[in-house]
């Protein structure tokens, strides 16, 4: 097994060593114009109409919204090419969800079920709808035939059933003929719209949480969730150490909590010590967590921002929650965040759904406007 992962692994490298992933335009103008045309998709809703520039010779052929069995993807665009050049294939499919995540965990999720595996791969930050995806594949499939893939994601707010549609556009041709269509794919990816894109891209209006003077006086601390999140209840101690509980229902389950607790004149060390001996006091509970590391954050409100994640047991019934820990320092104050929930399965997008709301709170935490540094 070991040995198949190590050569699987292998395989990868070496494509990415060879096969090219443009990031820049490197067909001209005058090319584009020559030997491109701008197709308007608009046979499934307003609110999926989008615009695609193809090759001349790549044409629609289905164009009708259709299910992708064992997937949770629907169709809404096929095109292929049609004379006797390198075979190119075209494919738009999107997903209806109801709550905020990250287009590129979004996508993640899907390369498992339909196994294909990254080459390459670019995690595109947006300016504050999370993060996207520009990733090339490989698949194998059983007659033999062996196809790379070029994929981008975007997501955009569904005005009429709310939530949002996470949209994925995929060029793919034959391994041997990549390299020649390089530039064709990335001109397909990388350049294609919603034709009535809203002005709020995610899925979810934002909720603000603020922990007033009275509970927290050394500092105003406030961030945002997504608007299904909701406070379940707020403790404060006699040393003004303030416990906040958000949990994340979903018909009659909660499908994540997070603690945050607030600290006075303690340390990044003493706080992730007092976490894991809580822990440690609660019947039943083992852990198994990472080493906690200082991690890079572009929030210029965060002086300094630790993570960690791993697991929680549960020793008498059949339960291993994920758990992701957040601890941001600043001037004034340390704040330790965990966040459990399911661990990432095939059946629903809730580990990425408690990922993106912690992320959130990270780059929003006393920065209402989601100001980056550069």
């Amino acid at each position: 097994m070991q040995e198949n992962i190590s050569s699987e692994a292998n395989k990868m490298n070496d494509l990415k060593n060879k096969l090219s992933f443009p990031i820049k335009q490197e067909l001209s103008t005058d090319f584009l114009q020559n030997n491109f045309w701008k197709c308007r998709y608009n046979s499934a809703g307003d609110e999926l109409d989008y615009l695609v520039i193809l090759p001349n010779n790549v044409k629609p052929t289905k164009i009708e919204p259709l299910p992708i069995e064992n997937t949770g993807l629907t169709r809404i665009g096929q095109y292929i090419s049609v004379d006797e050049s390198p075979y190119l294939e075209v494919q738009v499919v999107y997903e209806h969800c109801p709550y905020e995540m990250n287009a590129s965990d979004w996508i993640a999720k899907t390369l498992h079920i339909t196994n294909e595996s990254v080459i390459n791969y670019r995690l595109i930050e947006g300016d504050r709808t999370g993060k996207y995806a520009d990733a090339l594949t490989y698949k194998k499939f059983l007659d033999g035939n062996e196809v790379i893939s070029r994929l981008t994601v975007f997501k955009d707010s569904d005005a009429q059933k709310g939530g949002a549609n996470y949209f994925c556009i995929k060029a793919s041709c034959a391994l041997v003929d990549y390299n020649q269509l390089a530039n064709h794919i990335f001109q397909i990816v990388a350049n294609w719209y919603l034709i009535n894109k809203v002005d709020y891209p995610m899925a979810e209006l934002l909720r603000t949480f603020t922990l007033n003077s009275a509970d927290f006086p050394d500092e105003k601390v406030s961030f945002y969730l997504p608007a299904s999140w909701e406070m379940h209840s707020k403790t404060t101690d006699a040393n003004l150490n303030s416990h906040v509980v958000f949990t994340h229902p979903v018909g009659e389950f909660n499908k994540g909590t997070i603690h945050a607790f607030f600290y006075r004149g303690n340390t990044v060390k003493d706080v992730n010590e007092i976490m894991v001996r809580r822990l440690a006091t609660l019947a039943g509970y083992k852990i198994e967590l990472n080493d906690l590391e200082k991690s890079e954050t572009r929030n210029p409100f965060i002086d300094e921002l630790y993570l960690t994640q791993g697991y929680y047991f549960l020793e008498k019934e059949d339960y291993k929650p994920f758990v992701r820990i957040a601890i941001i320092k600043t001037k004034q104050g340390l704040y330790f965040f965990e966040c459990t929930g399911t661990n990432i399965n095939l059946e629903n997008y809730y580990w990425e759904i408690n990922k993106r709301c912690m992320e959130l709170i990270q780059d929003s935490f006393n920065n209402p406007e989601l100001k980056k540094t550069t």
